[in-house]
């Protein structure tokens, strides 16, 4: 690239919301790249400043793209001036209702928007059996919108009754919860005076107090305060938007306008509507995409107790890794009541469900993950749509092709799924060839056929149970790297950085973590003297409207779904095998044309039209062989930990399944320990 491409990012980088241009910043110089400038645009966080800076930005004419606007008043108003400039958007955290309604396209929002946030509140109140919400703002401008959203909020779980702000008569402490709406500054200064007046209820607070300024800013009145924040904290939006972005510039630095973002689309690895909004499936439930989490007012600038719950006792059960199974066991041990930390290395460790495929079926020809399918159907997979879709998950159909010798297993299997309650039949090559033209499998001798079957978003599945577990009082630990896992009186002492957490039972499902962390006391499989890494990669490319099932090939090893996973739109997302093993634990989404045509030659047996279809992307990832199997239970020595680890390639689709088995070893233990009870 003979010059660089300059990008916007428009942000507050000074004055009280500086925190959050904090994010946009650490980002820009985390993507710095020769061929990729990051030119940092001050709107103080204000409306109109935002305006301005989007007048420079365009009369300038020559940026390639604008990220940021974090506050929606000021990208309401930018919005008009960057189409009529043909300059793609990309919003990582402007969350007002309607922001892109009607827009036709121009832009691209990583995140929900408030309506989602408020409802979470309302039902995190009303869980805690409050009779009604007390509403509040601190006065700006910012606050008092959110507060009339929150009181005209349909269908509210409770009564939602305005307080007049500024308040002369604070509540009564059994008047119900109190939801304080503004900026972090602002809100800090609420929680303050309502504590100093008496009132020592709870208090939940809107979206931007989800910064650790703001603990700091309510200091000792933070007690029972809990604080909304987007799933899986505001940095994962940033960082995905950052990465979209640069992804679609770096493969194709001439793109322009719609096209850049189409490539912005096509590296996402998200869905959104035509106008540019983030698919967070209508209908799946209050506080989609939200979750809640109490303030953490702990000694040392913030870093966590080198206890257990913060009140000199141990964790019940400390999780070891926030993918999906390590979130989802979280989910599972909270609502039971049992103190769970759930304990999250972050973006910097590469993560298996990160770079999952996201293929959901039940049937698989291993008897012992065909089990573990079958019952994530029961519990997740096969129920409602609207339930399983805030979990990410779309039904299109899965088939799998068989060859000759699968032909006996695939009889049993379906005889097993069809009484486990899994809709499934066998189809014979011809059977294939009539439903869906777009495949060819003559190759193979007939497949098992799932119309409840599909695919899904595995990051957005396991930040709903990481949504679950937090609102069931689960701690977590964000960004942090279990050191050493060793026993202790109580049970294990986990040494994280700069800290330490102590816990009666211990979790692992740590990925490619686990070896590091386990080591001897894990069981080698068969032939192998222990688990090994190896590489996946897969190619998004235009599927030209056709209508196909999520589809795995047992007899060349090729896989694939369509993406977005409506049926008739967008990409398909196809995978081949590669023979690279032992490498260390990495992913990215670059891949280079070797890459792409090994992937379109293999995957070509079965979409034969992938010869000529446009390539819209790729990624690679990592994850965690072993020949015996996944490991799925209580392993030798001490402390006494679980592990769930080791898929294979193919766990996403029995997580479900893995978390209930992990999770009730913990839980049966602690009760014969007395700690809870049966």
């Amino acid at each position: 690239m003979s010059e660089q491409v300059r990008i916007a990012v428009v942000g507050p980088f000074s004055g009280p919301r500086a925190a959050w241009g904090e994010l946009l910043r650490q980002s820009a110089q985390r993507y710095a790249s020769p061929g990729l400038s990051w030119e940092l645009h001050d709107d103080r966080g204000d409306a109109e400043w935002g305006v301005l800076r989007a007048g420079d930005i365009t009369e300038d004419g020559g940026y390639a793209a604008v990220i940021g606007h974090f506050n929606s008043a000021g990208a309401e108003g930018a919005l008009p001036l960057y189409r009529r400039a043909g300059l793609p958007v990309v919003l990582p955290l402007a969350t007002r209702p309607g922001l892109l309604a009607g827009s036709g396209g121009g832009a691209l929002r990583w995140c929900p928007d408030d309506l989602g946030q408020l409802r979470a509140i309302a039902s995190a109140a009303a869980r805690r059996d409050s009779r009604r919400l007390l509403v509040t703002h601190d006065d700006s401008d910012y606050g008092r919108r959110l507060a009339e959203l929150f009181t005209a909020l349909p269908a509210a779980p409770l009564p939602v009754v305005a307080l007049p702000a500024p308040w002369s008569t604070p509540p009564g402490d059994g008047e119900g919860a109190v939801a304080v709406c503004g900026t972090h500054v602002g809100v800090a200064g609420v929680v303050r005076r309502l504590r100093r007046a008496g009132f020592d209820g709870g208090l939940y607070a809107t979206d931007d107090c989800s910064v650790r300024e703001f603990a700091e800013l309510v200091g000792p009145a933070g007690r029972d305060v809990h604080v909304t924040r987007l799933a899986g904290g505001a940095e994962q939006r940033v960082e995905a938007a950052f990465t979209a972005l640069a992804a679609a510039l770096s493969r194709n630095p001439l793109a322009r306008g719609g096209q850049l973002l189409a490539g912005v689309r096509a590296e996402a690895d998200a869905v959104f509507t035509e106008d540019g909004e983030l698919d967070t499936a209508p209908g799946a439930g209050d506080g989609y995409g939200w979750e809640i989490r109490p303030v953490r007012l702990a000694p040392g600038r913030g870093r966590p107790r080198t206890s257990g719950a913060g009140d000199g006792e141990p964790f019940d059960v400390a999780v070891v890794g926030a993918g999906v199974v390590g979130s989802a066991v979280a989910a599972a041990t909270a609502a039971t009541g049992a103190r769970t930390v759930l304990i999250d290395a972050g973006a910097a460790v590469p993560s298996a469900t990160h770079w999952s495929g996201g293929i959901v079926r039940a049937y698989d020809p291993d008897p012992t993950m065909r089990a573990l399918a079958i019952r994530s159907h029961q519990l997740l997979w096969g129920r409602p749509s609207g339930h399983a879709r805030a979990y990410g998950f779309r039904r299109t159909g899965s088939l799998v092709l068989l060859g000759p010798g699968d032909l006996p297993e695939a009889v049993r299997g379906v005889v097993e799924l069809q009484a486990g309650g899994v809709e499934a039949e066998l189809l014979t090559v011809a059977d294939i060839t009539a439903r869906w033209p777009g495949l060819d499998a003559r190759h193979a001798a007939g497949g098992v056929w799932e119309p409840g079957g599909g695919c899904a978003d595995p990051r957005l599945t396991a930040a709903e149970y990481r949504r679950q577990a937090l609102e069931h009082g689960a701690s977590a630990l964000d960004d942090r790297r279990v050191g050493t896992l060793a026993p202790h009186p109580l049970g294990a002492l986990l040494r994280l950085d700069g800290a330490a957490v102590t816990a009666h039972a211990v979790v692992v499902a740590a990925g490619n973590g686990t070896p590091a962390l386990l080591a001897d006391r894990l069981p080698a499989g068969a032939g192998a003297a222990e688990p090994v890494t190896r590489r996946i990669r897969y190619g998004y490319f235009d599927r030209g409207g056709r209508i196909l099932p999520a589809l795995v090939d047992l007899v060349t090893g090729v896989w694939g779904r369509p993406m977005p996973e409506d049926s008739g739109t967008g990409a398909l997302l196809a995978g081949r095998p590669v023979d690279e093993w032992g490498g260390p634990p990495s992913g990215g989404s670059e891949l280079t044309a070797e890459q792409v045509a090994y992937i379109r030659e293999g995957a070509g047996t079965v979409w034969p039209w992938l010869a000529d279809a446009g390539y819209l992307g790729g990624r690679y990832g990592t994850d965690l062989y072993r020949n015996d199997g996944p490991l799925l239970g209580v392993v030798p020595g001490e402390p006494w930990t679980v592990v769930a680890a080791c898929w294979s390639g193919g766990g996403f689709k029995t997580a479900p399944a893995a978390a209930e088995s992990a999770s009730g070893k913990v839980l049966a233990r602690l009760c014969r320990q007395g700690r809870l009870s049966a």
